[in-house]
This record gives C-alpha cells, structure tokens and sequence, in this order.
C-alpha cells in the first residue's frame, strides 16, 4: 500500500504542477498587461514600470537569463537617483527607467534578452498598444521636432541634462551618459553616474515570475494586490463562512438523496418510483440560478431582513435550503441508478422473503454494498466545501471563499486567486487519494497495488 500511495502522491504533485502552469499562462501571460488594472489604462509607462517593478511583473516569465541597462549613482547624497524627461520630452518616460530593489544609488531599466551594446533602443521600450491609430503627417513632423532630453539629478543634488535624441542603440545611449562633459568628478574624474549593462548570475535564473508564482502559491505567501493583505489570513476569516454554508447543505443533500432514491429503486417500476423519477428530471431542469432567483424573491416578500447578507444567523437558512432542493434531482438519479443495481440481487429477494422491515433491507443491506460510487461522489464534493459556491456567496452576499473568488477575478487580484485554485487542486488531489484508499476499506475485494 505504501507503495501505491507514494506513486499517488508523485501523481497528485505532478497534477497540481500541471494546474499552476495552466493558471500562470491563464493570469499572467494571455490576461496581458495587469499593471493597467490597478494604476489605470491612461497611467503614464513610468507609473505602471514602478508598479511592476515593486510587485514582480517586470522580470522575465521562467528563467531570468536575461540582462537590463543600470545607471549607477556614484555620488553620495541624502536623496536617490532620479532619472527625468526635459521640456516636452518623452522618451526617458518610454525607457521607463524605474528604482531597482529599493537602493538609494541605482537605478534600472527593463529586462532584455541578450541585451548588448548593439541592441535596439526599441527593445528598452514597451511595446505600442495594438489598437492604436496611425499618426498623420502632421503628427510625425510635430514628432521629429520634440527634444528628447534626459535629466539626471544625483544624490548630492547635483543634475545634468543629456541630449539622447537620434539614439538608436543601446551603447550609444551608453556613451551619451558616460561621454557628457558635466559627468565626471573634477577632482578624481570618475563617473558621477556610469551606465552599463548588468551581468548575468547564476543565481539571478531562477527570479523569474513563473518561478514566484509557484513559490508563493504554494507556501501561501501571496498578498493581495488590493488590500496587501496575506491570503492565509483571508482564508482564515472566510473558510468559517463557506463551511457554515456547504457542510450543512451536503450534508442534507447527501441524506436526503439517499433516503429518496432507496425508497424510489426499492418500489421499481410503481407510481412511486415513476413520481420519484419523475420530480427528479424535473428538478434537473430548472436552472440553478432560477432557484437562487425565486428563493430571495419568496425571503424578500415574507422576511426581507433573511434575503441577503449575514446581519442574522438566520440568513444562512435559505441559502442551504436552496442549494439542498438545487442538487436533490441529480443526487436521487444518480443513487438510484446505483442502488437498483443491488434492489435485483438475490440477498435483497431472501431478506425481503423472510419479513425484513423495508428499512433494515435499505439501509442495512442494499447501501452497504453500494459505498464504492456513492464514496466517490461524496469525496469529490469536499473540495467545493472548503472553497464555498461561487454563485451562492456571491447572489446571497456572504463572504466566504466562493465570493473572494469572484472579487479576485474582477479586481484582477493575480495572487489570491492563483493562490485559491492552488488550495482547491491540492485539496482535490488529496480527495481522490482518500477516495482510492476508501475503496479497500469498504469493499474487501480491492486490493492497493
């Protein structure tokens, strides 16, 4: 068994590795540019380079063996390097060159690829939106004209201007910082401020956003983007709330589907088990939100202060009725195609020919030996208590999990969510290695291999 389980677990590790390279490609890279969302679409390339620098979007996607363009500050000062645009200039904004890792004296651009001397000044810049309109001639002149003047003002309080206009290249932009006349002590001729390209370390390759993402959603380290608050203390606070809505909900949905469809498959083929079919189908065809609609409809009209919220313990109430009445349908066909498999067998004939009460034949007997399918259906539904409804929490205004969910994807929150989905693969692949074991503890025959 021992050995079956470690097989598991290794495939369980490489299922849940599979979903977080799914939601990394799904969050990060098709979602496209996520500083937009909480700086604004008309935030300036320098706001939103800030943005990406303080919370990790800026580096590489997988393995950073890439290089950026450092302008290092030299002089000593109470204040920091600062790197502006000169009247009507606004290239130094496009390079975005942004503070790097909280240092008073360094300043850094983007990450590039191979980045060299020769390299593109267009590669240090982001790339133009796609829907924009082409410019008119008028634009273009009006364009050529526009200085493009870099300031630099050091942490002495000292600052020159650098006249960058014409660069094509990355060394050239190099040697108008390094060449101008006012960048140079006069006393010891160094630099007062060197721009070079920074070098690749071995240890630098694995800080990378894949790998960052990996890491934080796995240790539970993320916070929220929002409201800079740690995703296990959101878990912490809501997780109460979603249990108090779906155990009681599963639980009634579970008894109440097992009772119905016993009694449905026990009386095969009466008005009973045709009514029971019947109200089944029925109940599968009504949608769920349908149920949601009508049931806060019925709270408003007979108790408004029950139809939303939580103001009242008693708000819980009509949030699990609906969602036990929801899934009844479902669980009664499905048990009941289970349980009529066993009602034919000739045990059940025997015990119903020596006078045992309908029960003791049901629930003694005909269910003990349908547990397998019945486990596995309940074992799949622990993730979804852990992580709530979605639609309930959200249309009924409870705060749990199911609603954080929600929020997060409309507010873009990148680490909670992948955060969330990373708890409910974890807790899924953990349910069906419980699920598996569970089969040889009810049913003697299975054998762990």
């Amino acid at each position: 068994m021992l050995s079956y389980v470690g097989r598991r677990l290794a495939q369980s590790a490489l299922t849940v590795l599979g979903v977080m390279i799914l939601t990394f490609l799904l969050f990060r890279v098709i979602a496209g540019d996520i500083a937009s969302a909480h700086v604004g679409e008309k935030a300036s390339e320098q706001i939103k380079a800030d943005w990406r620098e303080r919370h990790g979007y800026d580096r590489p996607l997988l393995l950073n063996v890439h290089r950026r363009l450092m302008l290092v500050d030299n002089t000593s000062g109470g204040s920091y390097l600062r790197v502006e645009d000169g009247d009507d200039s606004v290239m130094t904004g496009d390079l975005a060159l942004i503070p790097s890792g909280g240092g008073l004296r360094v300043r850094a651009g983007r990450y590039v690829f191979a980045l060299k001397r020769n390299t593109p000044i267009a590669k240090l810049m982001p790339p133009p939106p796609k829907k924009k309109r082409r410019p008119t001639k008028a634009q273009v002149e009006a364009e050529k004209k526009r200085p493009a003047v870099m300031v630099l003002k050091l942490s002495n309080g000292g600052s020159f201007s650098v006249d960058i206009k014409g660069v094509q290249t990355c060394g050239e932009l190099m040697d108008r910082i390094n060449g101008h006349e006012k960048n140079s002590d006069p006393q010891s001729g160094k630099l007062l401020v060197e721009a070079k390209i920074s070098g690749l370390k071995l240890g630098r390759v694995l800080d990378s956003q894949f790998v960052d993402h990996l890491w934080k959603s796995a240790s539970f380290q993320a916070s929220s983007l929002v409201h800079k608050e740690k995703l296990t203390s959101i878990i912490w606070q809501r997780a109460p709330k979603s249990l108090a809505l779906t155990v009681p909900a599963m639980a009634l949905g579970w008894a109440l589907g097992l009772i119905v469809s016993a009694v449905v498959a026990y009386y095969r083929g009466t008005l009973i088990d045709h009514l029971g079919v019947f109200l089944s189908v029925l109940g599968m065809c009504v949608p769920f939100l349908a149920y949601m609609i009508y049931g806060q409809w019925l709270m408003f009209a007979i108790a408004p202060k029950h139809a939303y919220g939580l103001e009242d313990r008693a708000n819980i109430y009509v949030p699990i009725l609906i969602m036990t009445i929801a899934g009844l349908g479902a669980s009664v066909r499905f048990y009941r195609t289970v349980i009529l498999d066993e009602t034919t067998r000739d045990y059940v004939r025997t015990a119903r020919a020596k006078g045992l009460p309908l029960a003791a034949v049901l629930f003694k007997h005909v269910l003990k030996n349908c547990m397998l399918p019945i486990l596995t259906n309940l074992v799949m539904a622990i993730p979804f208590l852990i992580m709530g409804s979605l639609l309930v929490e959200t249309y009924f205004g409870i705060p749990g999990l199911g609603d954080l969910m929600i929020s997060s994807i409309t507010a873009r929150d990148e680490p909670i969510l992948s955060g969330m989905v990373f708890l409910t693969a974890l807790i899924y692949t953990c349910g069906v290695l419980v699920t598996d074991l569970s089969y040889a503890v009810f049913d003697p025959r299975v054998r762990l291999r």
